[in-house]
Protein backbone atom coordinates (compact mmCIF):
# COMPACT_ATOMS: atom_id res chain seq x y z
CA UNK A 1 0.00 0.00 0.00
CA UNK A 2 3.02 2.64 0.22
CA UNK A 3 3.19 4.95 -2.71
CA UNK A 4 4.05 8.50 -3.26
CA UNK A 5 3.66 10.67 -0.78
CA UNK A 6 1.26 13.09 -1.34
CA UNK A 7 1.16 16.85 -1.65
CA UNK A 8 0.93 18.74 1.96
CA UNK A 9 -2.43 19.50 1.42
CA UNK A 10 -3.79 16.27 0.55
CA UNK A 11 -1.28 14.56 3.52
CA UNK A 12 -4.38 14.25 5.82
CA UNK A 13 -7.13 12.73 3.85
CA UNK A 14 -4.01 10.13 2.57
CA UNK A 15 -4.11 8.88 6.49
CA UNK A 16 -8.07 8.83 7.02
CA UNK A 17 -7.86 6.99 3.35
CA UNK A 18 -5.54 4.17 4.30
CA UNK A 19 -6.98 3.65 7.95
CA UNK A 20 -9.98 3.26 6.32
CA UNK A 21 -8.68 1.10 3.63
CA UNK A 22 -6.44 -1.07 6.12
CA UNK A 23 -9.99 -1.34 8.17
CA UNK A 24 -11.61 -2.94 5.02
CA UNK A 25 -8.90 -5.24 4.51
CA UNK A 26 -9.16 -6.48 8.46
CA UNK A 27 -12.09 -6.37 9.03
CA UNK A 28 -13.00 -9.19 11.54
CA UNK A 29 -9.98 -10.30 12.51
CA UNK A 30 -8.98 -9.98 16.42
CA UNK A 31 -7.18 -7.72 18.15
CA UNK A 32 -3.52 -9.28 18.06
CA UNK A 33 -1.06 -7.92 20.89
CA UNK A 34 2.30 -7.39 19.16
CA UNK A 35 0.27 -7.05 15.70
CA UNK A 36 1.69 -4.34 13.01
CA UNK A 37 -0.02 -6.14 9.60
CA UNK A 38 -3.37 -6.28 8.19
CA UNK A 39 -3.46 -10.12 9.17
CA UNK A 40 -3.36 -8.74 12.90
CA UNK A 41 -3.34 -5.45 14.38
CA UNK A 42 -2.72 -4.09 17.77
CA UNK A 43 -3.31 -0.09 18.80
CA UNK A 44 0.20 1.28 18.04
CA UNK A 45 0.57 -1.51 15.17
CA UNK A 46 -2.46 0.08 13.51
CA UNK A 47 -1.54 3.83 14.07
CA UNK A 48 2.27 3.21 12.48
CA UNK A 49 1.18 0.76 9.77
CA UNK A 50 -1.16 3.65 8.52
CA UNK A 51 1.19 6.18 8.77
CA UNK A 52 3.60 4.21 7.56
CA UNK A 53 1.55 3.55 4.37
CA UNK A 54 2.47 7.34 3.75
CA UNK A 55 5.35 8.41 5.38
CA UNK A 56 7.48 4.93 4.58
CA UNK A 57 11.03 6.26 6.83
CA UNK A 58 8.38 6.33 9.64
CA UNK A 59 9.78 3.69 12.20
CA UNK A 60 7.73 1.06 14.80
CA UNK A 61 6.59 2.71 17.59
CA UNK A 62 4.54 0.97 21.00
CA UNK A 63 1.61 3.15 22.46
CA UNK A 64 4.20 5.07 25.12
CA UNK A 65 6.91 5.46 22.68
CA UNK A 66 4.51 7.58 20.14
CA UNK A 67 3.27 9.63 22.76
CA UNK A 68 6.83 10.86 24.09
CA UNK A 69 8.33 10.64 20.84
CA UNK A 70 9.79 14.51 19.65
CA UNK A 71 8.37 13.32 15.87
CA UNK A 72 5.06 14.27 17.66
CA UNK A 73 3.74 16.89 18.93
CA UNK A 74 0.61 17.31 21.54
CA UNK A 75 -2.60 20.02 20.14
CA UNK A 76 -5.27 20.72 21.66
CA UNK A 77 -7.86 20.39 19.15
CA UNK A 78 -7.94 17.30 17.10
CA UNK A 79 -7.80 17.06 13.28
CA UNK A 80 -7.88 14.54 10.58
CA UNK A 81 -4.61 12.08 10.61
CA UNK A 82 -4.14 13.06 14.64
CA UNK A 83 -3.06 10.32 17.08
CA UNK A 84 -5.81 9.96 19.91
CA UNK A 85 -3.95 8.84 22.76
CA UNK A 86 -5.73 7.69 25.94
CA UNK A 87 -3.56 7.40 28.95
CA UNK A 88 -3.55 4.63 30.82
CA UNK A 89 -5.96 4.65 33.89
CA UNK A 90 -9.10 3.69 35.52
CA UNK A 91 -12.20 4.48 32.81
CA UNK A 92 -15.15 6.32 34.80
CA UNK A 93 -17.43 4.45 32.97
CA UNK A 94 -16.36 1.22 34.45
CA UNK A 95 -15.79 2.74 37.68
CA UNK A 96 -19.20 3.67 37.65
CA UNK A 97 -20.15 -0.18 36.91
CA UNK A 98 -17.83 -0.62 40.38
CA UNK A 99 -15.08 -2.04 38.21
CA UNK A 100 -11.67 0.01 39.37
CA UNK A 101 -9.55 -2.07 36.68
CA UNK A 102 -6.70 0.02 35.35
CA UNK A 103 -6.51 -0.13 31.43
CA UNK A 104 -3.92 -0.08 29.34
CA UNK A 105 -2.94 3.21 27.08
CA UNK A 106 -4.22 2.97 23.99
CA UNK A 107 -3.62 4.81 20.53
CA UNK A 108 -5.98 5.24 17.59
CA UNK A 109 -6.11 8.02 14.54
CA UNK A 110 -8.59 10.46 14.17
CA UNK A 111 -10.10 9.97 10.65
CA UNK A 112 -12.99 12.47 10.30
CA UNK A 113 -14.00 15.00 12.94
CA UNK A 114 -15.77 13.43 15.91
CA UNK A 115 -14.54 9.96 14.71
CA UNK A 116 -11.59 7.93 14.96
CA UNK A 117 -10.25 4.59 14.43
CA UNK A 118 -8.15 1.90 16.06
CA UNK A 119 -7.95 -1.42 16.64
CA UNK A 120 -9.35 -2.73 20.36
CA UNK A 121 -9.30 -5.57 21.50
CA UNK A 122 -13.29 -5.72 21.93
CA UNK A 123 -13.89 -5.13 17.92
CA UNK A 124 -10.26 -5.46 15.96
CA UNK A 125 -9.98 -2.38 13.79
CA UNK A 126 -13.17 0.18 13.46
CA UNK A 127 -13.99 3.27 13.78
CA UNK A 128 -14.98 4.89 17.23
CA UNK A 129 -17.35 8.33 17.53
CA UNK A 130 -16.02 10.53 20.14
CA UNK A 131 -19.45 10.51 21.99
CA UNK A 132 -18.78 6.86 22.70
CA UNK A 133 -19.72 6.68 26.29
CA UNK A 134 -16.54 4.01 26.82
CA UNK A 135 -14.18 5.86 25.03
CA UNK A 136 -15.33 9.60 25.61
CA UNK A 137 -15.24 8.94 29.94
CA UNK A 138 -11.30 8.42 29.71
CA UNK A 139 -8.88 11.14 29.74
CA UNK A 140 -7.66 11.92 26.08
CA UNK A 141 -4.70 13.68 24.51
CA UNK A 142 -4.02 14.09 21.03
CA UNK A 143 -0.84 14.43 18.44
CA UNK A 144 -0.01 15.43 15.07
CA UNK A 145 3.03 13.73 13.64
CA UNK A 146 5.39 16.42 12.56
CA UNK A 147 4.89 15.75 8.71
CA UNK A 148 1.63 16.70 8.68
CA UNK A 149 0.44 20.56 8.26
CA UNK A 150 -0.77 22.53 11.03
Amino acid sequence: MTGPVPAKNDLRRAVADSATAAMKVAQGKSYTPGGKGLSAFDCSGFVWYVLHNIFPTLEYMNTNALASSPLFHEVSAPNIADVIFFPAGQVPYEVKRHNKRVFPNHVGLVVELGIWMGSQSSTGVARVPFSNPWWSSRERRYYRYCELPA
